[in-house]
């Protein structure tokens, strides 16, 4: 299923797009590891040409949760650019970030020059819709040790994936539990169990995804 839904191909040509045309038209601000980058007003389409960025919401008491993890390639700020209203969601650096910042008017002229591109945004946005969809089907239909297989089994096919199956994103056990409303302690527990089972190994804080079919059977994913 989420080899489907999650192209690699299609991926990499978006993100061409991205860094290559769209970027160019941007202004490039650098932002902190742990900076908000957080515009008042929904005008701007952001390019991360360096770095990872977090999209989270916090509830009233300070609790979060982390929706997606936007890295290298991707763009963040489309749904509230084309919706033209701010959402709830909080844009957080999880490294240093290098980004193409780019205005309404920059957009909406390429947009006028070149329609087609109007996809590749739409594409983005039906992606980050699908994660949800998906995110929200795990939370419902699996146990702790199903949410957690189902976590890796989508990042293996959402994230630069090398030879060597190495997701390409650091992950801590903290920011795990926050994607999947898990507590750290039962989200370190079932990587224990997987790594027991030879389904994954860790390396340079890095997961490698030993027995990507082995995960799979832990899941009661949706039917397709």
């Amino acid at each position: 299923m989420y080899e489907k839904i999650f192209d690699l191909d299609v991926q990499k040509k978006m993100d061409v797009f991205f860094m290559d045309e769209l970027a160019k038209h941007g202004k490039i601000e650098i932002f902190q590891k742990g900076q908000i980058i957080n515009p008042m007003h929904p005008d701007y389409i952001y390019v991360i040409l360096a770095g990872e960025v977090n999209q989270v919401m916090y509830s009233r008491n300070g609790d979060e949760i982390i929706f997606y993890r936007i890295t290298e390639g991707s763009i963040f700020g489309e749904i509230d650019f084309f919706d033209r209203n701010r959402t709830f969601v909080v844009n957080k650096a999880v490294t240093q970030c290098k980004l193409s910042v780019i205005n309404r008017e920059a957009v909406e002229n390429q947009l006028k020059k070149y329609p087609k591109i109007y996809e590749y945004f739409l594409m983005s946005i039906i992606r980050k819709y699908r994660m949800i969809m998906l995110e929200l089907a795990n939370f419902q239909f699996n146990d702790s040790v199903g949410k957690l297989a189902d976590f890796f089994t989508r990042l293996y096919y959402t994230e630069n994936i090398n030879e060597k199956n190495n997701i390409s994103i650091v992950l801590t056990h903290e920011e795990i539990a926050n994607r999947i409303g898990l507590n750290r302690i039962t989200v370190t527990n079932g990587i224990k169990l997987f790594k027991d089972r030879n389904l994954i190994e860790i390396k340079d804080r890095k997961i490698v995804i030993k027995d990507i079919e082995g995960l799979k059977k832990l899941t009661n994913i949706p039917i397709e």
